[in-house]
């Protein structure tokens, strides 16, 4: 069941190539999307779902942000003396932040109960 669709393919890199990521490497592409859906998952998380809606998204964002992090860095020096790709990957570093967010506010709502 696809809660969310993203449509990347026609995000531009904020160089004056305007490089489209759909024509970008496909490990480029794949890490964007994965990137993406964890956004997507962690930014639309309520603890407050029903039990079945919790598990799945619980599930969603384990499967697409568990190593987003290693990722990002990952690809990143992969492709550091690719500006135009490096510019792109730095807008995952607040994907990072937002993940990290999550995860505290996971501990914190435990030690609530």
């Amino acid at each position: 069941m696809a809660l969310f669709t993203f449509h990347f393919g026609s995000l531009f890199a904020k160089d004056e190539d305007k490089i489209i990521i759909s024509k970008m490497p496909q490990d480029l592409q794949d890490f964007f999307e994965t990137a993406e859906a964890c956004e997507g998952w962690v930014s639309n998380f309520d603890p407050r779902l029903d039990k079945i809606t919790y598990s799945i998204v619980e599930s969603a964002i384990k499967e697409s942000c568990s190593d987003i992090e290693t990722k990002l860095s990952t690809i990143k020096i992969k492709y550091k003396n690719n500006k135009d790709y490096s510019a792109r990957l730095t807008v995952y570093d607040d994907t990072i932040i937002i993940y990290d967010e999550y995860e505290r506010s996971l501990h914190h709502v435990g030690a609530e109960q």
